[in-house]
């Protein structure tokens, strides 16, 4: 049958810098995957958010498939899903792989010292299970957000043979192949971030500094973050924008001014 995409957005940063509260803002209910991250107080007090506790990938899974369930028979009730974060479901699946690995190499009586590594077909295991949560998301008919810690990529680092890249990227802390899928499938990715405002003024006779802390989102291109957002064209997309929401990017996306 046919698949009617919805909006899919990637949102990472350093810790803090209010990827969780920038999703809140979202269409509710809002269905918020905590993948063993713990950031969710900011938003407790928030209304027509439901918050699901996920420690591993089936539990995760199993969600996924009550919420595929549920949109089938036409009983969807949330209107965006939130994974926060993609990073910590990779530690997951990594882990996860990790003791598999290690139950075969017992069961065939090897030594704890030839447990090694995780080799590259456990790699691409973990990476086709994290490409296949992300696909399966994405089909779902509601808004999608991907969390992601921040992570600097210099060259050579994992598959890169350093043609291709001159400079340091800053972009998500996932699996190359994992970050490509995902940048690719969604239609806004942003980086947050803290700007520190510095005013002065005067206070009886003396003068006084105060400092703001503003919470932005890199959107528009830029030469070391990884940015995106898909608008109409001829419209320029400012370099960040302060206390971002879901509306003033659907403006963005849309054209309004």
């Amino acid at each position: 049958g046919e698949v009617t995409y919805h909006g899919s957005t990637t949102l990472y940063g350093r810790s803090a810098t209010g990827k969780t509260t920038l999703a809140s803002t979202w269409p509710k209910p809002i269905l918020y995957f905590n993948i063993k991250d713990n950031g969710t107080d900011s938003i407790a007090d928030i209304e027509g958010i439901d918050v699901v506790h996920i420690n591993t990938s089936e539990e995760l899974k199993e969600q996924i498939l009550w919420l595929h369930k549920q949109a089938n028979r036409d009983k969807l009730i949330y209107k965006t899903v939130v994974l926060d974060t993609m990073t910590q479901l990779q530690s997951i699946l990594v882990s996860e792989m990790g003791e598999k690995v290690k139950a075969r190499l017992e069961s065939k009586k090897k030594r704890a010292g030839d447990f090694g590594s995780l080799q590259l077909q456990e790699w691409g295991l973990i990476a086709g299970d994290m490409k296949a949560v992300i696909m399966d998301i994405r089909n779902l008919p509601l808004e999608s957000i991907f969390i992601a810690q921040e992570k600097v990529h210099n060259v050579g680092d994992e598959d890169d043979d350093g043609n291709d890249q001159i400079a340091p990227e800053v972009g998500t802390r996932l699996m190359k192949s994992v970050n490509s899928d995902l940048c690719a499938s969604t239609s806004i990715i942003g980086n947050t971030f803290i700007r520190v405002k510095t005013t002065k003024e005067k206070v009886d006779g003396k003068t006084v500094r105060n400092i703001e802390k503003l919470y932005c989102l890199r959107l528009g291109p830029n030469e070391v973050y990884t940015t995106k957002i898909r608008k109409p064209k001829g419209i320029k997309v400012a370099d960040f924008i302060v206390d971002p929401t879901f509306r003033k990017l659907q403006k963005i996306m849309k054209g309004d001014k």
